[in-house]
């Protein structure tokens, strides 16, 4: 499976489920600061860095969410 196949199959499906993690006030600061430069919400730009660490390692994940 190829990168942009794997971002679709993570990315396209109804949000359903919710990670919650606690930061930093630096950290979130940080978030808000690129997010903002990039016009993307801080939500979306997590998405975004997740979506793109699972890539490195798609060889993973050949069976999540069959």
């Amino acid at each position: 499976m190829g990168d942009n196949e794997l971002r679709k199959r993570l990315c396209q499906a109804k949000k359903t489920e919710r990670i919650i993690f606690a930061a930093t006030s630096e950290l979130k600061q940080a978030l808000e600061t690129v997010a903002k430069e990039q016009c993307i919400s801080v939500s979306a730009l997590i998405t975004q860095a997740v979506v793109n660490e699972l890539a490195k390692n798609k060889d993973l994940l050949e069976k999540v969410g069959e």
